[in-house]
This record gives structure tokens, C-alpha cells and sequence, in this order.
């Protein structure tokens, strides 16, 4: 696939110079709006959230993007072409109109500190082997100055009821952060202000999340044009069997429902869309 008006940038909805931190934010938000959960009666919600998380695999590794913004290409290029490719870029940009700050908070709200969350914690600390960097950098809406000792917490008893195995990395990671005051109420919410942010701004008046929301708006309304911030998000349905063997990323039900997070990592089931080839084995990308 080269990189002309078929390219992963514009299935993101982002400019190709976009930071990593702006491409992280981005996939975060359409993980969240196109995760099967939130898509109950769409037969190809679980294909498209696949590719999606392919498509920040690539774009969310530094290394891997050089190679792409270098080549053009993937190791698994032909599935994310033609009619397919088409098919994805159009379902995400009818998604980008339908995110709002509000629906941000609502779904970190809803999650954090949820059982599903849990889930996903424990799923991803076994994906990373107990490396807790990456667990952060995947896990919807976490962050270790507030959530490190929570985790810890979580982990430990997954451990002690043999739901989780006891990684080194793990324990040198809880070692640190038990040598840290812990915070005072670490559910407190961290967008309860955007509101307010959104009034003391300049003239674009938003906070990071406000910007991204307005940005992509613009992208889906008639832009062709390359400049928008990037995005990026969380691992599920990215493995054989999901739930049942592989990690995903985490969200609440649609009652809560709003935008941004989801991930991906390392390759996972081949992508299907509807009326797509069947894919051929691959390396991993």
C-alpha cells in the first residue's frame, strides 16, 4: 500500500507529523466508539475494531512507524487495501462527529475502578508479563500517579487467589511504587474540569481532549487536508479467541458510553470485513 490518499494516517483522521501523545489520544477515541460493545448489532464491530488496533500497532510503535512512513507498506498491506481500506476509513470518520467531552468523562466515570477494569488489567499484566509500563500505556484511562498503587493492590490479589501469576517485574514495579505515599482518593475523577478549561481557553477555548474532539470534527466534515491531531488507544479482540485467550482493552456498557481508549499490540486473528478475501498467515507485524 503506498502512501498517497490511502494511508493509516487518514483512517485515524490525523496528520502524518502528528506527535505520538496526539496519535494515542486519537485511536483512544474511535476505540471506544467502535468497539463491539458499543456496536451490538453490527456483524463486521468486531473486524473493524481488529483493524483498528492494527493500524495503531503500527502508528503506536515509533520503530514501526519509521518503517512505515519510510515504505509505505505493511507486512500485511494487502488486507488493508482497496475496497477494504475504503470500507474502514469511511466507518471511522462517521464516528468522529459523535464524540464530545462529556461523553469522555462519562465512560471514565463509568470505568474506572469497575470490574471490567479489573478484567483488563489482569489481562494485559499477563500479556506484558508484568512489565506495568506497557500495562499503563494500554489500559484505558490509567495513569500510574494515580492508579499505581490500586493496581499494585488488584494484581496482588489476583496473585494470591492464583488468578494471576507473581511476574519479577511485577513485584521490583510494587516494591517502587509501596515506597510511594499513596494518593488521597485515587478514583477522583480527572476531567470533572474540562468545562471549565473549555471556558478560560484561547480562542480554540479546550483542553487537550476539547482540541481533539474539534480537530477531528473538522477532519470528518470535509477535510482532506493532512493537518489534525493523532490518536491512539487500547488491545482487544486482538488475539486468538479475545476474551477467551487473548487480552482486550476496556470499556462499560453503552449506557455510559462516550469516547477514547481501546489499544493494540503485537498481531492478532486477520482482519475481515465484509466481503474481504480470506487473509493468508503472516508474520507478525
Amino acid at each position: 500500500m503506498k502512501v498517497d490518499k490511502r494511508c493509516l494516517y487518514e483512517v485515524l483522521g490525523v496528520a502524518k507529523d502528528a506527535s505520538q501523545a496526539d496519535i494515542k489520544k486519537a485511536y483512544r477515541t474511535l476505540a471506544l466508539r467502535c468497539h463491539p460493545d458499543k456496536c451490538p448489532g453490527d456483524e463486521n464491530a468486531k473486524a473493524n475494531f481488529q483493524s483498528l488496533q492494527r493500524i495503531y500497532a503500527v502508528l503506536g510503535n515509533p520503530k514501526k512507524r519509521k518503517v512505515y512512513d519510510q515504505t509505505g507498506s505493511l507486512a500485511d498491506s494487502e488486507e488493508l487495501a482497496g475496497e477494504q481500506f475504503d470500507a474502514l476509513r469511511e466507518y471511522f470518520r462517521t464516528l468522529y462527529k459523535q464524540v464530545t467531552v462529556e461523553d469522555i468523562e462519562a465512560l471514565e466515570g463509568e470505568f474506572r475502578g469497575s470490574p471490567e477494569e479489573t478484567a483488563e488489567l489482569l489481562e494485559l499484566h499477563k500479556r506484558f508479563h508484568g512489565d506495568m509500563g506497557k500495562v499503563f500505556e494500554w489500559l484505558l484511562f490509567s495513569d500510574p500517579r494515580q492508579d499505581a498503587h490500586r493496581f499494585a493492590d488488584a494484581v496482588r490479589a489476583a496473585v494470591a487467589d492464583k488468578r494471576a501469576r507473581d511476574y519479577k517485574k511485577f513485584r521490583t514495579w510494587a516494591a517502587s511504587v509501596d515506597a510511594r505515599p499513596r494518593p488521597k482518593d485515587p478514583l477522583a475523577p480527572r476531567r470533572s474540569s474540562a468545562k471549565e478549561k473549555n471556558k478560560g481557553g484561547g480562542k480554540t477555548g479546550a483542553g487537550d481532549d476539547a482540541a481533539l474532539i474539534a480537530q477531528i470534527r473538522d477532519r470528518a466534515a470535509g477535510a482532506a487536508g493532512a493537518d489534525g491531531l493523532l490518536a491512539s488507544l487500547e488491545a482487544r479482540y486482538c488475539g486468538k479467541g479475545a476474551r477467551k485467550g487473548a487480552p482486550r482493552g476496556g470499556e462499560p456498557p453503552e449506557e455510559a458510553f462516550a469516547d477514547v481508549r481501546a489499544r493494540a499490540t503485537t498481531a492478532a486473528e486477520p482482519l475481515a470485513f465484509k466481503g474481504a478475501k480470506p487473509a493468508r498467515k503472516r508474520a507478525k507485524i
